[in-house]
């Protein structure tokens, strides 16, 4: 697969996510959740009833500016990379409650594995991007994560 910022990102997530498994409502028994890019060729309902999946770590095409040094010579890439978390409500599962525990989840792995591939990565921004699909509610938020990187 391509070394894209998109790619790097989810190899970030997958390394940490999976450190902690996160709770349904009862915090005992785990709920499932994926990783994947933005934009699949299915609807969402498939993986949320089909798959049974209870959250999705969905990986947003990034955007990149380049960096030059003085000599305006290019030194490496500030890259934005859009992270939204996807949730619904399910047996045992409260929408809302897993996605403020999917939060806290990234937001610790942002804290605690900053650096990966000599790259800083903080969380920039939020933004609530919960709506009505048909007779559900598809809780969701939407992080910038930006980093830097050098050209290799």
């Amino acid at each position: 697969m391509v070394d894209s910022a998109q790619n790097r990102t989810k190899v970030w997530i997958d390394t940490y996510w999976s450190g902690t498994p996160i709770s349904k409502d009862d915090n005992t028994t785990p709920a499932t959740t994926i990783s994947a890019f933005d934009w699949p060729d299915y609807p969402l309902t498939r993986v949320f009833i089909d798959k049974a999946i209870n959250g999705i770590i969905s990986i947003g095409q990034a955007s990149s500016a380049v960096l030059n040094d003085a000599d305006h010579s290019p030194i490496g890439y500030d890259e934005h990379v859009p992270i939204t978390l996807v949730t619904v409500d399910a047996s045992g599962v409260t929408g809302v409650k897993l996605l403020e525990k999917m939060e806290a989840q990234l937001r610790l792995i942002a804290e605690q594995h900053p650096i990966a591939n000599s790259s800083l990565r903080r969380e920039t921004n939020t933004s609530p991007k919960t709506q009505r699909i048909g007779s559900f509610f598809l809780w969701s938020v939407e992080y910038s994560l930006n980093y830097r990187r050098d050209l290799t």
